[in-house]
């Protein structure tokens, strides 16, 4: 059993993800056909065994060469590279702690680096996460005083005829009964009333008031110091483009706290399987895959589910459930792959390791959201 003293300084859990990184990057780098034809390396003077010296590891690059080389070169890195980018990619969404397990076993020439895999993925994650948030945001309904029917109402601040007044308003109060009950009387009211009558107008200028108040709070009585601040931030919380804000910055801000949660998970995991005495490093790894797992899943779930969403909503509700199984199921089959602890064993420890986890998001998120709402 290790002691507390083997447990990594929390100063050095991000870089250690680095290190990971580099270590995988310089296995796999490199041309297979490389040939710079130097004998020594041009940095310190030492005879050169490869295409990396192995005193001051720089690559033995030869810049007197034509173009045409280059640029074949790099070509052939890259396709190489994407070659085994698809493979990670397919290995980490159906193969629970395969690739991790490989990399601990020193099979790291067929992998993309941890810590740049985690990276290209979470980064097409969360521009798609932000897309889709932005495309919830709700419309923002003003009357005016202005005269004649299209003036009447606007939307976002353009104006619009009463019957697309009245669909957008109808659509902006799916989740306040409240509101919906009075647009269905007003419905009721006005139904031999066509939309363009001065009637119909004044009814839907009313139904944008009550919309708009119904997402603006009453004020409060002034304080002071933060009692204040977070009064004011609320007011501006209830309003929906306060609120559309809010959930733009909060998608910002996520990927910071999920890197630095992640290093945590790599602690929890060292000491809940700290008796098969391997590093910190590899956990890190661990992690590392994990939550490229977990970005890469919801992309490819969702990306399905809207296909099947296309034929039958049925189908794209199965889709669903099986994607949230499997998003269930899979930790418990990684870490009975990478540690190779009997399943009596793996169950409880993976039931520690996501209560200890979500406590941990909770809390950087409820923190996060402060500081988000702070800035508004």
């Amino acid at each position: 059993m290790s002691s507390p003293s083997d447990l990594p300084d929390s100063s050095d859990l991000l870089p250690s993800a680095v290190a990971a990184d580099a270590t995988v990057a310089h296995a796999t780098e490199g041309s297979p056909h490389h040939s710079a034809g130097n004998s020594h390396c041009q940095n310190c003077g030492t005879p050169l065994r490869g295409p990396f010296c192995h005193r001051c590891g720089q690559h033995d690059f030869d810049v007197n060469r034509s173009f045409r080389h280059t640029f074949l070169e790099a070509l052939e890195s890259f396709f190489h590279f994407d070659t085994k980018l698809f493979r990670n990619l397919l290995t980490l969404l159906f193969c629970p702690g395969r690739l991790t397990a490989a990399f601990n076993a020193g099979k790291r020439a067929s992998q993309v680096p941890p810590f740049r895999l985690y990276v290209f993925v979470s980064i097409f994650f969360f521009i798609f996460a932000s897309m889709d948030s932005n495309s919830g945001k709700p419309p923002i309904f003003r009357s005016s005083t202005a005269d004649g029917p299209n003036a009447a109402i606007t939307i976002d601040g353009e104006g619009v005829t009463a019957q697309e007044a009245w669909q957008a308003i109808k659509a902006g109060s799916v989740n306040d009964p409240a509101l919906q009950e009075k647009l269905q009387k007003l419905a009721e009211e006005n139904k031999d009333a066509p939309s363009g009558e001065p009637r119909a107008v004044d009814e839907l200028k009313a139904a944008a008031d009550a919309f708009r108040d119904s997402h603006t709070p009453a004020k409060t009585e002034d304080t002071d110091g933060w009692g204040r601040i977070f009064a004011e931030k609320g007011r501006l919380l209830d309003t929906p483009e306060g609120q559309a804000e809010m959930l733009h910055g909060f998608v910002i801000a996520l990927p910071k706290l999920i890197l630095l949660c992640l290093p945590l998970f790599a602690l929890y995991t060292r000491f809940l399987f700290r008796k098969t005495k391997q590093v910190y490093l590899q956990h890190l790894v661990l992690a590392l895959h994990f939550h490229t797992f977990i970005y890469l899943w919801l992309m490819f779930e969702k990306g399905w589910e809207h296909l099947f969403g296309l034929v039958s909503p049925t189908a794209a509700g199965w889709i669903d459930s099986a994607g949230k199984i499997w998003m269930i199921l899979y930790p418990l089959l990684m870490l009975h792959y990478v540690f190779a602890n009997p399943w009596w064993k793996t169950l409880p420890k993976t039931f520690l390791l996501a209560i200890a986890y979500n406590i941990t998001l909770g809390i950087g998120f409820i923190i996060t959201a402060m500081i988000v709402l702070l800035t508004l």
